[in-house]
């Protein structure tokens, strides 16, 4: 059986990932207070990255060349930018530093190729920095007579220029490896929702529609205004724009410009993949780093008139717990986070959602521990840890739903606002009841869930957060919130 898509049969698949992604960049000029005043579409003036062009209004222009192969599984490498068209015509390298060099306004541009397709492992393009997704830093840096170095000649011959005007050129030049059909429309979602607008598969349907319409009708040129007007439609009554902050903590997200406010801490989580990634290199960091660079990130947010704000990102509970202290409900923030396909937001109905108690004394201080037993009970790891370690609790209590805890508990946002409204109630309760000098909290459940908790975590004692070490040790203190 012949299996594979037909040559027609990539162009349109190609065509549909470049109008995804042209959707995805419209997107962003509709959100909050853009800097873009028009976004260009096969523009004729962008000559050998004419996908998508981005008119800021500084001046500068972003150019996004979007390449969706048919086997995404076939890595890429220098040699493949190197390598000349079909015909013997430029490469795309060249064709990319022909349109940055030709800029004659002052401004030079920004060049993009995105394609689904990842870098070849040990290639210089596997070494993109994660941050601005570029290889400048390791061909400025490199040494003349190392293999990066030896690149760096290469490449400037190649373009016909001076390496230091090719490490010119590669500052400006963004490679977004990895980004999917699927990965790109998680992120036309999250667009989506900040805008305001129905998310759901019919409405990013509509999105990609709208772009063919342009492309087929020869529309080349959109402004603001009229994107605007194109997304009016899809609104949601009472759903305003948000703002979206972006925590990289054990791994990172493919598209991080898509975010507000980016904080990068990946580095400093050993381990070489996300599943192992569970302890800080430096324990002082989640209270000395970590805290202050999410409440510094929730000043900046307000600065600018932001507050409806979507969290995103990868790291642990405790993270997104605090990420919801920060933007708590008291301060005047409102959050949302993607659980799955839906995202869970604090503003809506509150239903009644029943918890129980399960008390445990052990009577070796003042100190209350609670475990939230939501996805799944943690108290057998939890006491574990607490007698091993003998920390200063008196009591601890396992709170869970009546159901009992399990991934189907909560299963819409109404449910998780309910659910975190009715712990956040018991646990003052409890402070009541023990007049606990702190509180010692461990988590178990979904994010959306534990950052719609954090959010609405005040009037508390002191509460320790812990992370889940997934081994003999147990647990380990991260963040400390002051009362």
């Amino acid at each position: 059986m012949i299996t594979g898509l037909s040559p027609s049969g990539a162009r349109i698949r190609g065509d549909d990932y470049q109008h995804l992604f042209t959707w995805w960049q419209a997107l962003r000029a509709v959100i909050g207070a853009s800097d873009i005043i028009k976004i260009g579409i096969e523009d004729p003036s962008a000559k050998n990255a004419d996908d998508v062009t981005v008119y800021m209004k500084n001046g500068v222009r972003e150019y996004y060349q979007a390449k969706s192969s048919v086997d995404a599984r076939d890595p890429v490498g220098i040699m493949w930018l190197m390598k000349p068209s079909r015909s013997g015509g430029s490469s795309i390298i060249q064709r990319f530093y022909n349109l940055w060099e030709g800029e004659q306004d002052g401004h030079k541009p920004k060049i993009i190729l995105v394609t689904n397709r990842l870098p070849l492992a040990g290639d210089i393009l596997s070494m993109r920095d994660g941050r601005d997704c570029t290889i400048v830093r390791h061909l400025r840096s490199a040494q003349p007579r190392s293999k990066t170095g030896s690149i760096r000649r290469e490449l400037a011959k190649h373009l016909g220029v001076t390496e230091s005007k090719a490490v010119q050129f590669f500052h400006d030049f963004q490679l977004w490896f990895g980004i999917t059909d699927n990965l790109l429309t998680d992120s036309v979602r999250d667009r989506m929702h900040m805008a305001g607008l129905r998310y759901d598969e019919e409405a990013i349907a509509r999105g990609v529609a709208i772009v063919h319409d342009w492309v087929t009708g020869g529309k080349r040129e959109i402004i603001t205004a009229e994107l605007h007007q194109v997304v009016e439609p899809l609104k949601q009554p009472d759903d305003p724009p948000k703002a979206s902050i972006l925590v990289q903590a054990i791994d990172r997200d493919t598209i991080p410009e898509a975010a507000t406010v980016v904080l990068d801490w990946l580095c400093l989580f050993p381990g070489n993949e996300p599943r192992v990634r569970r302890q800080a290199s430096d324990p002082t960091l989640w209270n000395n780093r970590f805290r202050p660079e999410l409440r510094q990130a929730a000043r900046e947010l307000r600065s600018q008139g932001h507050t409806h704000i979507l969290v995103k990102g990868y790291m642990r509970l405790s993270t997104w717990f605090t990420a919801g202290v920060e933007l708590g409900k008291m301060a005047g923030f409102e959050v949302s986070s993607f659980q799955g396909l839906a995202a869970w937001s604090s503003v809506g109905n509150v239903p009644s959602i029943g918890i129980k108690h399960t008390t445990t004394t052990l009577g070796f201080g003042k100190d209350l521990a609670v475990g939230i037993a939501l996805a799944m009970d943690p108290s057998a790891d939890v006491l574990t840890y607490l007698r091993d370690q003998r920390i200063d609790v008196g009591e601890y209590v396992c709170i869970s739903p009546t159901s009992g805890a399990n991934n189907q508990t909560i299963g819409n946002a109404a449910e998780a606002r309910g659910w975190a409204y009715s712990v956040r109630d018991s646990v003052r309760r409890l402070v009541l009841k023990y007049e606990p000098g702190q509180i010692h909290l461990f988590l178990a459940g979904p994010h959306g869930a534990i950052l719609l908790l954090g959010h609405l975590w005040d009037r508390m004692p002191h509460t320790q957060l812990y992370e889940d070490l997934n081994s003999p040790k147990g647990y380990a203190p991260s963040y400390l919130i002051p009362r």
